[in-house]
């Protein structure tokens, strides 16, 4: 059961992305930047307390530690780029054709056994996606479609980073992959800086990005890889699923994104299949951890 919290508390954390990057204004390669810098002393810290303490090795597993970086900075930066572009429900629901590539994918890379009620969930989730589709996303402008487009691009570096958290979470301190993954981010927006035009964030600005990089990029990150290392690739892309609902439900009451009728049952129907993998989850609790 403690896997499957820990990955539902990240999504949590996750889901208010949205108003963050509303509020904030700024270019999506911007607050990526700032993101990282903050994540990088966060988490460099700590590693450098609880790494040492827990004999976290840097050096094992460093090329797909970079992979999983990288894939973690398309995703973050596309994901980003889609909300500040179409509206939040767009943005989320295009990313999470995720845990669907999860679905078919992890049991050829990660081995991880396809179980009858972890399909059935997933079926019963992306019925609920699908009645939210219905409900009628507006793509009718070319910035709504690059926006989606933009958050389908970021659903699919999400489904790499799904199953290489899964392959790498059981061997590697999380605060190890996250480390890189901040780092790699820096080196790669600050090589671009001269081409991105950045303007300086006031302090206001800078100071959203800290608390949002303590909790969004270094809390909410280690509470996830520490849970994936229990709970298989395709239970947690289900439980992803609270993401969108959450982010639906929050743009509705601090941007008043107004959500139609219909994307309330597949809402539903989201929720329905996540709570069922939890209860799953914890009924079987103890025979599935990895360390």
């Amino acid at each position: 059961m403690k896997g499957y919290l820990l990955i539902t508390g990240a999504f949590f954390v996750w889901s208010t992305w949205g108003i963050v990057v509303r509020w904030l204004g700024l270019p999506a390669s911007e607050i990526i930047f700032f993101n990282a810098v903050f994540a990088a002393v966060f988490q460099g810290g700590w590693l450098a307390v609880r790494g040492r303490r827990e004999g976290a090795r840097l050096m094992p597993d460093i090329v797909p530690s970079l992979w999983l970086g990288f894939f973690g900075l398309v995703n973050l930066l596309s994901f980003v780029y889609a909300l500040k572009t179409t509206t939040v429900a767009a943005a989320l629901l295009t990313h999470y054709v995720a845990p669907v590539l999860v679905a078919v994918l992890a049991p050829l890379t990660v081995k991880d056994r396809m179980g009858r009620d972890t399909l059935v969930a997933l079926a019963v989730a992306a019925a609920g996606l699908v009645f939210i589709f219905a409900g009628g996303l507006d793509f009718s402008d070319g910035r709504g479609i690059l926006g989606a487009a933009s958050g389908t691009l970021s659903g699919l570096a999400y489904a790499a980073v799904i199953l290489y958290s899964r392959a790498l979470s059981p061997r590697n301190h999380p605060l190890k992959l996250s480390v890189v993954q901040a780092v790699l981010t820096i080196a790669v927006i600050g090589a671009l800086i001269p081409w991105l035009k950045f303007k300086t964030p006031h302090i206001a600005q800078l100071s959203v990005i800290a608390v949002t990089s303590l909790f969004h990029s270094t809390l909410a990150n280690v509470s996830y890889l520490k849970g994936i290392r229990s709970v298989t690739a395709q239970e947690a892309g289900v439980l992803g699923y609270f993401e969108p609902v959450l982010g639906i439900t929050l743009a509705f009451i601090f941007l008043g994104e107004v959500p139609y009728p219909i994307a309330l049952v597949g809402g539903a129907l989201i929720i329905g299949s996540g709570v069922s993998v939890i209860y799953r989850g914890g009924r079987g609790a103890g025979s599935r951890e990895v360390l």
